[in-house]
């Protein structure tokens, strides 16, 4: 049991994209379909992650835990990315 609890967990570390389902940029295929596609991104999607300032009035996403957000979804993705090259999961 203790083994399966603290044992080395199989696999690489994955970067991990978070979506709010009321946000556009979830149904948004040139933003969510990409990241999608990427062996090094985790794709997740959740109700109300409390950043609803943020949420109605931008594209975003949380990116490692940290938000990131854009007035597009072109500019959504290219932020994301961004923020994937410069703080990697390691």
């Amino acid at each position: 049991m203790f083994k399966k609890l603290f044992g080395k967990k199989s696999g690489p570390l994955k970067n991990r994209v978070v979506f709010c389902v009321s946000n556009p940029a979830f149904a948004d295929p040139e933003v969510y379909d990409v990241l999608e596609q990427r062996e090094d991104v985790t794709v997740e999607e959740t109700g109300c992650n409390s950043y609803c300032e943020i949420c109605e009035r931008h594209y975003y996403a949380l990116v490692n835990g940290e938000p990131v957000a854009a007035d597009s979804a072109k500019e959504l993705l290219e932020k994301i990315e961004e923020e994937l090259e410069l703080n990697p999961i390691e």
